[in-house]
């Protein structure tokens, strides 16, 4: 065991606290954002919604008093320029029947005489000389014909000039009454300032929105967005109506800031307390987990130091009770298979072949077990299932004494290696299998293809990020064809020659014990038959493919 690395039961507590603190951590931090940012998102929204239909209503108020200036003109054209009571009461009547009350609606010539009034009195600015070209009039003479709004003594005022020619002969004024433009802000539940484009309120409902000539301040009038008053922060929003008016809509925020701001501070707090508590519970936890691998570690331990009278004896959960007999089945299977070996003896290529596959077992076993340490430190879950599979495997090996297997057979075995290899790298390992139904009852070698996979495995990844195998197999003038290929590290050339210079030898000079075990039961089984065998070709950061030859055989009467 390798002190190095810290002990199972450290990483296993080490598991328990990342992944039952950090998710608690990013959602914790993510719901803050998310509320956040909803809030933001609505808060903007809904105010901006809230200034654009008010400005909406507004223009189409105006619009009407627009449109009812426009007939009062045409009925003032009909009439050869004469200014008729009985026609433009009409007009008055039907434009502001849905604002409640008419207004005031007066028709002055250009020396500003009355020439027709629908209140009793006129105020003075549009009567006086001294207003002549201000206020009001000077809208009416500097539109040259066209509608405009003015607002004026704090009224709201529509105005139209009548020319003939380039001359002025009258000007149609009407006052809006206050009421009707006020009403289209009657729903806002927020501060808001109904302006010109100068600045100057006409309605408002905040002394926030009003500096001390009147007006509003600049700092509401840049458009959307966040400003700071009297250090409070403000969301604003400034809405055009089109007609000479802007609707200024305003949220205070700051008291949801704080409340936003207490509501992170006590989810920081119920962090702290699962923190202190995790802490102290995660010891006790990761021992009890972590025995019955500890048992297992010790187990293979012994046999890999030469003691095969150990044995395994775990109750605690159903996949390690069958871990610890498959253990101990696979432990006396290689311990008759020793035994029966020695006295084979006098057969030498059977002996070899028995050596090997006794080698060969525990060479997959200890690796497969490494892989369910690592993985039960990622996902408890996944462990599970690799330890389902690894017993799976494990039956595979022990269940009976035959050299030779259905490809059908061995596939199966293989499946279960690659349910562990997909559990524990997930979407850095991909395979694909491509074997021909024609050849799934041949008989194979047992435990032939799973070291490929193994290999590839082990010297395919390097440094790249992901790995993919093909694993194919077909038949060809009464050969079994295996071919192992991977898109990964690849191998060096003078390492490539030394492995390919291992597998014509007797003794295996190299590290790749899987690839040369794998020829060397090959050659024993089939009398060292030269068409039969493994081959290897690689290039580096390109890939390995390995290949083997087999006999095409089926059980004796097929």
């Amino acid at each position: 065991m390798n002190k190095a690395t810290g002990s199972f039961q450290d990483n296993i507590r080490r598991v328990f606290i990342r992944f039952s603190l950090l998710p608690v951590g990013i959602i914790a931090a993510l719901a803050i954002a998310l509320f956040a940012l909803l809030w933001t998102y609505f808060t903007a929204h809904f105010n901006e919604q809230d200034s654009k239909n008010a400005a909406s209503e507004i223009s189409r108020t105006i619009n009407i008093c627009y449109n009812m200036l426009t007939d009062v003109e045409r009925s003032i054209s009909d009439a050869g320029g004469n200014v008729e009571s009985d026609q433009i009461f009409p007009i008055l009547y039907r434009s502001t029947a849905e604002f409640g009350e008419i207004g005031d609606l007066t028709v002055l010539t250009a020396d500003r005489e009355v020439a027709f009034s629908s209140k009793e009195s006129v105020p003075e600015h549009l009567t006086g000389e001294v207003y002549s070209d201000w206020g009001v009039w000077h809208a009416v003479k500097a539109g040259k014909g066209t509608t405009a709004t003015v607002l004026y003594n704090k009224s709201l005022y529509v105005t139209k000039g009548v020319y003939v020619g380039d001359e002025l002969s009258c000007a149609i004024v009407y006052e809006i009454p206050k009421d009707v433009i006020t009403r289209a802000t009657g729903e806002l539940n927020r501060y808001f300032a109904i302006t010109d484009k100068y600045g100057w309120i006409y309605e408002c409902n905040t002394d926030i929105l009003r500096d001390s000539f009147g007006r509003i301040p600049d700092a509401y009038t840049s458009g959307a967005g966040y400003t700071k008053t009297d250090g409070r922060l403000m969301y604003t929003c400034r809405t055009d109506t089109g007609k000479g008016l802007f609707v200024t809509t305003v949220n205070d925020i700051s008291r949801s800031i704080r409340l936003i701001t207490i509501l992170a501070g006590i989810i920081l707090v119920i962090f702290a307390a699962i923190l202190f508590i995790t802490l102290r519970s995660t010891a006790n936890s990761s021992e009890q987990l972590t025995a019955d691998i500890r048992k297992i570690e010790n187990a293979f331990e012994a046999v890999s130091n030469g003691n095969f009278d150990v044995s395994l004896n775990i109750n605690s959960s159903t996949e390690f009770e069958a871990i610890g007999n498959d253990f101990n089945e696979m432990l006396q299977g290689l311990k008759d298979q020793i035994d029966q070996n020695r006295e084979l003896a006098e057969n030498v290529a059977f002996s070899q072949v028995k050596q090997l596959e006794s080698q060969f077992n525990p060479h997959f076993l200890f690796n497969t077990l490494d892989n369910i340490r690592f993985m039960a430190k990622i996902d408890a879950n996944a462990a599970d299932k690799m330890i389902i599979s690894l017993s799976g495997l494990l039956r595979y090996s022990i269940k009976d004494a035959r050299e030779e297997v259905t490809v059908r057979e061995d596939l199966e075995n293989l499946q279960s290696y690659l349910n562990i290899l997909q559990i524990r790298f997930n979407k850095r390992f991909a395979y694909k299998m491509d074997v021909a139904d024609d050849i799934m009852d041949c008989l194979i070698p047992k435990l032939m293809l799973q070291p490929l996979l193994e290999n590839a495995v082990k010297y395919g990844f390097g440094t790249k990020e992901k790995l993919t195998v093909n694993i194919r197999g077909y038949q060809m003038q009464e050969k079994l064809i295996f071919v192992c290929e991977d898109d990964g590290a690849g191998i060096e050339e003078d390492k490539l020659a030394e492995i390919v210079a291992g597998l014509k030898s007797d003794e295996n000079p190299s590290v790749h014990y899987g690839l040369f075990n794998i020829h060397r039961r090959v050659k024993l089984l089939y009398k060292n038959n030269g068409d039969y065998g493994l081959d290897i070709t690689s290039r580096k950061n390109e890939g390995t493919t390995v290949r083997i030859v087999l006999p095409k055989r089926f059980y004796e009467g097929k």
